[in-house]
Order: C-alpha cells, then sequence, then structure tokens
C-alpha cells in the first residue's frame, strides 16, 4: 500500500520478504527507506482496513493509516524490538481512531459519508437484483450499529468478523483475557442485534 508514503522508492527489494517485521524495522533505524517500503506492503492493507472499519468511512481511514506509517517512519529510531510488531501498529493504529471518533468535525464526516454510501445503491436500484440489494442495504445498517459500539467491542467485532482473526490472536493482539475477547463478542453480536430488531 504504497499510497500512503509516496515520499518513498516503489521497488522493495525481492531479498527482504522473509525478512521479519522487527529486523525491517532494524533496517528503517539506519535509513533504510526500502525496508521500511517493505513493512508498508506488508502491513498497508491491515492498518487501512482498521482504521477505516473503526471509522466508518474510507477517507478519514485512509488519513488514518497515512498517518501510523508516516508517524513511524519519524520514530523508526526509538522503535523497541519486542517480536510483536503487528501489535504495536495495531495500537498505534487504533490510538489515531480513538482520537479522530472524539473530535466533533470527524463525527459529522462520519454520518456524512454514510449517508453518501447509499446513494448509489439508490441511483441504480432498477439494476440490481433483489438478493443484492438486501445484501448491500444490511451490510450498511450493520456497519452503521457497529460504530455506536464502545470502542473495546468495536474493535474486537473488527478483529473477528472483518480480518478474520483468531480469538487467541485478537487477545494476544489486545492484551485483552480470552473470556473478555469472547464477552465483546458475543455481547456485541447481540447489541447489534437489537439494534437491528429495534429499529425494524
Amino acid at each position: 500500500m504504497t499510497v500512503f508514503l509516496k515520499a518513498l522508492p516503489d521497488h522493495p527489494e525481492s531479498s527482504m520478504d522473509n525478512i521479519s517485521d522487527d529486523d525491517l524495522m532494524h533496517l528503517s533505524s539506519l535509513d533504510r527507506k526500502d525496508a521500511f517500503e517493505m513493512l508498508v506492503a506488508r502491513h498497508g492493507s491491515f492498518v487501512f482496513g482498521l482504521a477505516v472499519r473503526f471509522m466508518g468511512d474510507r477517507q478519514t481511514g485512509r488519513d488514518i493509516a497515512q498517518d501510523v506509517f508516516l508517524s513511524l517512519w519519524a520514530q523508526r529510531k526509538h522503535y523497541q524490538r519486542n517480536g510483536t510488531f503487528k501489535s504495536y501498529l495495531a495500537a498505534v493504529c487504533l490510538n489515531r481512531c480513538r482520537n479522530a471518533s472524539r473530535s466533533k468535525k470527524n463525527q459529522e464526516r462520519r454520518i456524512k459519508h454514510m449517508e453518501l454510501e447509499t446513494g448509489p445503491i439508490e441511483a441504480d436500484v432498477a439494476d440490481l437484483p433483489l438478493d443484492t440489494l438486501h445484501k448491500s442495504e444490511r451490510a450498511r445498517e450493520i456497519r452503521e450499529r457497529l460504530c455506536r459500539l464502545p470502542e473495546a467491542t468495536k474493535t474486537v467485532l473488527i478483529y473477528r468478523f472483518v480480518h478474520d482473526m483468531s480469538l487467541l490472536e485478537i487477545a494476544s493482539l489486545t492484551g485483552m483475557p480470552m473470556g473478555t475477547v469472547k464477552s465483546h463478542v458475543s455481547r456485541g453480536l447481540v447489541r447489534i442485534a437489537r439494534m437491528l430488531k429495534k429499529e425494524g
């Protein structure tokens, strides 16, 4: 996902494919931009997807993902090697998302994007089969309800159902006990179902 770092070269060396994330960060700390570009290629989609699902719109998610990688590059010499680079990256991303979601301006922007997202469906309604319309509408409804959940529950559901992570992986990424992760999944699904039922 080199879109986040346009200033960096778009030619990561294939010889770096088998180098660990921590080792790539070490090379990055030595100003090896090709090593950092490999990290972006590996984890760009993950960070972008996490930010989009958390915030509810692609543009805000793209801005946050770009900020995550640019700040990581700026702080590359201070990274501590601990073998959990993806967890570190996820934590940085979610922290940016939480800060953005507290902003009234971003809240209004998120609602606007959600409304715009339904436009093409309504405009092309005559050209789409009924089952496609139904699935698109239901997906939009679920995304809207997901954004209303508490941050911890929303984060766990995004990991579980958007990124298809196991409960063990989620527990490792978030630092939550396994029982807490299971509880967030269960409560989150119940709350979304109740919201959908209550709102018809």
